[in-house]
């Protein structure tokens, strides 16, 4: 049973769609006039419409189908099975997919997910979501497309309604870095593990910083909405929960030790057992990691990631090798300075081979100039950490960014999947290179208050 990617049927559900985005966009800006920051936010949401869109037509039309097709078309056989047996839908949705299990419910009437995905259960996850949208998309590649771009837009908006008040960083620099990010809006706004992905990571950002910043109340909509994001990037992508849990761990930790500071022997008592903790948790991680790479049983994550991209002709392009050969505890913690510089700067523009690169090499670009900015403009470099450290969210802007800037430049190997792997920390790392003390910011837009 093959499914036609871009047919009229789909075109018109598609525009039907887009259509009510749009209306449903602009009713949300009248209910919001009169808050000045919401002038931002058609400009924002179609914004993540058109990549959504350029996004869609990338692949159907000119790279004639990959992992995004994939998940849509897996979703589409879901939605068969439905039609066919309610009950063995929902038995599919909750069992293990592997290789032996894609005939257990799936038949000739409803037709086979493609098989490269369904056996990898982290992407087959991805087609199980989709497919609770295939129903109100009618099967429409197009129209799941616009509705993927308008939910991480969505989480991309209370990202920037959380940080839009930090009288640490300009205005234009917060509302760009989480609302206007050109590659975050092409790779994380379709049909994709990495716009589930993201919009997961800003949902959790959003919560945990609004309970800890601005002091919400945590209720029952905020339990339900961490769960699901927790448990989406624990399907999808389970290294992402560490990369939030350490610094959200170094931030309540430094509250901790805030409270301590009228009494030194406690304090540093505490210091010593914390820093103890953490840096043999860390050589236990490493040493396990180094075992599986030693054994050529590579990162589970990497493993999957080469499986999504492997049937795709866009990531056949140009790689990068750091020259790593020693995968022990010490030979992995000599890679992170050069995984998290390739992460952050990478690729350059003589290794842009295409337009999609070239746009990242750009990025890359302004990123050289903020870090220079950061430590040479900055004033006295000493003075500003001190000022950072008094930063709940820098302090997790920075960590963040720096973990999963080495998990990404360490595993990826291919520019286009470090691409779409760093889109998570894109937004923090800018706002954190460009924070400066607020007596030395001309605060253009936002509030009154400094968090």
């Amino acid at each position: 049973m093959k499914i036609e990617l871009i047919s009229v049927f789909d075109l018109m559900v598609g525009f039907g769609w887009l259509i009510i985005l749009m209306i449903f966009f602009w009713i949300v800006r009248l209910i919001n006039v009169e808050k000045p920051h919401f002038k931002l936010f058609y400009p924002a949401m179609l914004f993540k419409l058109g990549f959504g869109l350029l996004f869609a037509l990338t692949y159907t039309l000119v790279l004639k189908g990959g992992d995004t097709t994939a998940y849509w078309e897996g979703a589409v056989k879901l939605n068969h099975l439905f039609w066919d047996s309610p009950e063995a839908y929902f038995r599919e949705m909750i069992q293990i997919p592997s290789s032996e299990t894609i005939r257990n419910y799936f038949n000739q009437r409803t037709g086979y997910p493609p098989s490269w995905i369904y056996r990898e259960p982290e992407s087959f996850f991805v087609s199980k979501i989709v497919s609770l949208f295939t129903f109100v998309t009618f099967n429409s590649y197009l129209a799941m497309s616009l509705l993927s771009a308008a939910i991480v837009g969505f989480t991309s908006w209370k990202l920037y309604e959380l940080v839009k008040d930090f009288t640490f960083c300009k205005h234009w620099i917060l509302a760009g870095a989480t609302l206007f990010i050109p590659t975050v809006a092409f790779w994380s706004s379709g049909v994709s593990k990495d716009t589930f992905v993201l919009a997961a990571f800003q949902t959790i950002v959003y919560i945990v910083f609004s309970l800890l910043l601005k002091k919400k109340q945590f209720n029952l909509k905020y339990f339900l909405l961490l769960f699901i994001s927790i448990f989406f990037l624990y399907k999808m992508r389970d290294f992402m929960l560490i990369a939030i849990a350490v610094p959200l761990a170094t931030v309540m930790m430094s509250r901790i030790i805030k409270n301590m500071k009228s009494n030194p022997l406690v304090l540093w008592t505490f210091r010593i057992l914390f820093t103890t903790a953490a840096i043999g948790l860390t050589l236990i991680y490493l040493q396990t990691l180094g075992n599986q790479l030693a054994e050529n049983a590579y990162l589970e994550e990497l493993a999957v990631v080469q499986q999504d991209f492997a049937q795709n002709k866009l990531y056949t392009g140009p790689k990068y090798d750091l020259g790593i050969t020693d995968y022990s505890p010490i030979g992995i913690l000599g890679a992170v300075p050069i995984s998290i510089f390739t992460a952050f700067y990478r690729p350059f523009l003589w290794e842009a081979s295409s337009a999609f690169l070239l746009l990242s090499a750009l990025e890359g670009i302004f990123m050289m100039a903020l870090t220079y900015g950061f430590f040479f403009r900055s004033g006295r470099i000493k003075k500003h950490f001190q000022f950072i450290k008094s930063k709940e969210f820098l302090i997790f802007a920075l960590l963040f960014s720096l973990i999963l800037g080495f998990f990404a430049g360490f595993t990826s190997g291919l520019f286009n999947v470090l691409i779409r792997f760093k889109a998570p920390f894109m937004s923090l790392i800018v706002i954190f290179l460009a924070s400066r003390q607020p007596k030395i910011i001309k605060q253009s837009v936002g509030g009154d208050t400094q968090r």
